[in-house]
C-alpha cells in the first residue's frame, strides 16, 4: 500500500512540475510586463522549485545529496511569501493612486531580502532555521529551528497581505468580468503556499499513518495543479489589452499542448512498469512504441478537441469566426492567381502550337509579367524591345470586345512576333494582356484562327479576366482592412480597459492617447510638418510619455526637439535588415517614409525613385504612417 502511494506521489509531483512549468512559461510570454503578472511568475517559480526538488528526492540515495537537495527546496519555500507581497503591491495598484503605490515598493524590496536572508541561513547549512539532517523517505522532514517560526509569521503575513489586496481590489472593481475574475484569484491564491510550506515540521511524522500522510499529499498535489491552473488564468487578463476570446484562447491552446500532453507522457511512462509485468515485454519496447503512438495520436487528439473548445470560446460570435476561419482556405491568392494564368497559357499556346506566351498584369502603378508558359528567353526580349509600360497603353485603348463572343481578329495587338489580346473586367477596365507567339501573318490570314480555337481563347481569357479581377478586388478589400486595423485595436483597447477597470485606471483612459482613433492622423499631421510648422509644435503627441522622458533627462529640453526624436527613432525602428531583398515592402515603407519625411523630398520625387505612380504612393504611405503609429504604441508600451 505504502509503495502505490509512495508511486502515486510522484505521478502527481510531476504532473504539478509539468502544469507549473507550463503555466510559468505562458505568463512569461504573454504578459511578463505586467506586475501582478511578475508577481505570479515568482509563485509559480516557488511551486516548481519545490516539486522538483521532491521528484529528485525520491530517487535520491545518497545522504549528501539529499540533505543538498533538501536545502535547494528552500529557495522556492523562501520566494513565496515575497510573492504574496508582490502580489498584493500589484493588485494595490489597481485601485489606488500611482504616487501612493510607488511608496509601497520598498516593502516588495524588503520582502525579498528577508527571503533571501531565510534561503541563504538554510543553504549554508545552519541549524538557525531548520535543524539537522534530512532523512530518506517520502515523507521526510527537517525538524524545526530557532528562526523557523519569524519564517512562519513572515509566511503568514504574506498570505494574509495578498488576501487583503485581492479583497480590497473586488471592492474597487467596476466591471463585472473584472470583480469574477478577482473572485477566482481569491478562491486560489493560496495554491503556491498549499504547495510549498513545510507543514511536516509542526508534528512527529510517527504520530500520523504514512499511508495518511501521503494520501494527504496526493490530495493537495491535485488541490495545487487544479488551483494554480485557474489562478494563472485570472491573472492572464491583467494589463492585457486583447478581446477576452482571443486571451481565452491562447490559454487553452497553451494547456492543449503543453499540460495535457505532458501529463499524458507521465502518465504513459509511469504505467510502463506496470504493463511490462502484465504484457511480459522489456520496458525499452514498451517506451518506443508508446512514443511513436503518443507523437502521432496525441496531436491527432488535440486538433479534434480544439475545434469545440474554440466553440465554447466563440459561442457569441460562432458564424462569425468560423467564416474568418474558413477564408483563408476560399480567398484566390496571388498565388492562385498565378497558377490559373500559367495553366490558361498552357492550354492557349497548346491549341495555337506555339512554344511561348505570358500574361501581364498592373502592379504598383506599373506592369509586370504575372506568368510564363515556354521559354523566357523569348519572353524577356521580347519586354526588353517593347517595354510593358509603353505597349499596355496602346493595348488599353483597343476598343472592348464583345462578352460571350469570339475574339474577332482586330481584337489581337501584333507585335515583335507576338499577338497580344487585352484582358477586362466586366465593367470594361483595363486588367493586363495575354500574350501568345503566334505569327502575326497567320493571324491576318481569314483562317488563321479557327472557330474552335478562338472560342477556346474566349473561355480562358474570360476565366483569366475574372481571376485578375477578383484579385484586385481583394486586394482592394485587404487595404481596407488595413486602414480600419488601427481603429479595431483602440476598440478592443478600450473595451479590455474598461473591463479591467478601476477608480484609478478609469481617470487614466482619457489621457492615453495611442487609444485615440485618429492617433495615426496625429502622427501624419506631426510627420507632414516633421521639420516645423504649428501641427508639429502644437501636437498632441507631445504628451507621450516616450516624449516626456526625453524631455525631463535634458535639462531645459525642448519638446518638439523631443517629439522629432521619438517619429525619428519609430521610422528607424522600421528599418529592415540589410540581407532583406531590396525591393521587399519593408524597404520601400521605410525608404517612403525616409525620403518624404526625413529628407523633405517631393512626393513626385519620392514616387520616381521608388518607380510607382502619385496614387499608389499615397496608398502606400497610408500604410507607412500606419506601420509608424505602431511603433510608437510599442514604445509607449514599454515606458509603462
Amino acid at each position: 500500500m505504502i509503495a502505490i502511494l509512495e508511486q502515486l506521489n510522484q505521478l502527481l509531483s510531476a504532473a504539478v512540475l509539468i502544469v507549473t512549468f507550463s503555466l510559468l512559461a505562458y505568463i512569461a510570454m504573454q504578459n511578463w510586463r505586467n506586475d501582478i503578472a511578475r508577481a505570479l511568475l515568482v509563485l509559480l517559480t516557488g511551486v516548481m522549485v519545490v516539486y522538483g526538488g521532491d521528484l529528485l528526492l525520491s530517487r535520491a540515495n545518497r545522504s549528501s545529496t539529499i540533505d543538498f537537495l533538501g536545502r535547494a527546496q528552500w529557495l522556492g519555500i523562501a520566494i513565496v511569501p515575497a510573492g504574496y507581497i508582490h502580489l498584493a503591491n500589484g493588485l494595490f495598484a489597481l485601485s489606488e493612486q500611482k504616487g501612493k503605490a510607488q511608496t509601497s515598493r520598498w516593502m516588495v524590496y524588503l520582502a525579498y531580502v528577508v527571503s533571501a536572508i531565510f534561503f541563504i541561513l538554510v543553504a549554508m547549512g545552519t541549524d538557525l532555521v531548520v535543524d539537522g539532517a534530512l532523512p530518506g523517505g517520502p515523507i521526510s522532514q527537517f525538524q524545526p529551528g530557532p528562526l523557523f517560526w519569524v519564517y512562519g509569521l513572515f509566511f503568514l503575513t504574506g498570505a494574509m497581505v495578498a488576501l487583503a489586496a485581492i479583497l480590497h481590489s473586488q471592492r474597487g472593481a467596476l466591471s463585472f468580468t473584472q470583480r469574477r475574475r478577482l473572485i477566482y484569484l481569491g478562491a486560489t491564491f493560496a495554491a503556491p503556499g498549499i504547495g510549498v510550506f513545510p507543514f511536516l515540521v509542526f508534528g512527529e511524522p510517527t504520530a500520523i499513518p504514512a499511508s495518511a500522510i501521503l494520501i494527504l499529499q496526493a490530495i493537495a498535489s491535485v488541490i495545487v495543479a487544479v488551483m494554480i491552473t485557474v489562478m494563472t488564468y485570472s491573472v492572464a487578463f491583467q494589463g492585457v489589452l486583447l478581446p477576452d476570446r482571443l486571451i481565452k484562447q491562447d490559454f487553452l491552446r497553451w494547456w492543449l499542448y503543453g499540460p495535457f500532453i505532458g501529463v499524458t507522457i507521465i502518465l504513459f511512462m509511469q504505467a510502463v512498469p506496470l504493463l511490462e509485468g502484465l504484457i511480459g515485454f522489456p520496458q525499452n519496447t514498451l517506451l518506443t512504441f508508446g512514443v511513436m503512438l503518443m507523437t502521432v495520436l496525441l496531436p491527432i487528439f488535440v486538433s479534434r478537441v480544439k475545434p469545440y473548445l474554440d466553440a465554447l470560446v466563440y459561442m457569441q460570435d460562432h458564424d462569425e469566426i468560423d467564416y474568418l476561419r474558413n477564408l483563408p482556405r476560399s480567398t484566390f491568392t496571388r498565388a492562385d492567381l498565378r497558377a490559373l494564368l500559367e495553366n490558361s497559357l498552357v492550354a492557349i499556346c497548346g491549341a495555337l502550337r506555339v512554344e511561348s506566351g505570358f500574361a501581364v498584369a498592373p502592379s504598383d502603378g506599373s506592369y509586370v509579367i504575372r506568368a510564363v508558359c515556354g521559354g523566357r528567353r523569348e519572353v524577356k526580349r521580347f519586354v526588353a524591345d517593347y517595354p510593358l509600360d509603353e505597349l499596355m497603353p496602346q493595348l488599353e485603348q483597343l476598343p472592348p470586345r464583345p462578352r460571350d463572343t469570339l475574339p474577332p481578329t482586330d481584337a489581337f495587338l501584333s507585335c515583335g512576333g507576338f499577338c497580344l489580346l487585352p484582358l477586362r473586367s466586366p465593367d470594361g477596365a483595363f486588367l493586363g494582356a495575354l500574350a501568345v507567339a503566334y505569327p502575326p501573318e497567320q493571324l491576318r490570314q481569314g483562317g488563321g484562327l479557327a472557330a474552335e480555337t478562338r472560342h477556346l481563347i474566349s473561355v480562358l481569357a474570360h476565366q483569366m479576366e475574372l481571376a485578375l479581377s477578383t484579385v484586385e478586388m481583394q486586394s482592394r478589400i485587404f487595404d481596407a482592412l488595413r486602414g480600419l486595423g488601427p481603429e479595431m485595436e483602440s476598440l478592443q483597447q478600450i473595451s479590455s480597459r474598461l473591463e479591467q477597470a478601476t477608480p484609478a485606471t478609469l481617470a487614466t483612459i482619457e489621457g492615453d492617447l495611442i487609444l485615440d482613433p485618429s492617433f495615426p492622423q496625429l502622427v501624419k499631421d506631426a510627420l507632414t510638418q516633421f521639420w516645423g510648422g504649428p501641427k508639429l509644435a502644437d501636437s498632441p503627441l507631445m504628451g507621450l510619455r516616450t516624449v516626456k522622458r526625453i524631455v525631463q533627462s535634458q535639462e531645459g529640453g525642448s519638446p518638439t526637439r523631443a517629439l522629432q526624436a521619438v517619429l525619428r527613432q519609430a521610422i528607424g525602428n522600421l528599418r529592415p535588415d540589410d540581407q532583406l531583398d531590396p525591393s521587399a515592402q519593408e524597404w520601400l515603407l521605410y525608404n517612403l517614409l525616409e525620403g518624404r519625411f526625413l529628407q523633405r523630398k517631393t512626393v513626385r520625387d519620392v514616387a520616381n525613385r521608388l518607380a510607382m505612380s502619385e496614387s499608389d504612393f499615397y496608398r502606400k504611405q497610408r500604410i507607412a504612417v500606419e506601420e509608424v503609429a505602431r511603433q510608437l504604441t510599442l514604445m509607449e508600451d514599454r515606458e509603462r
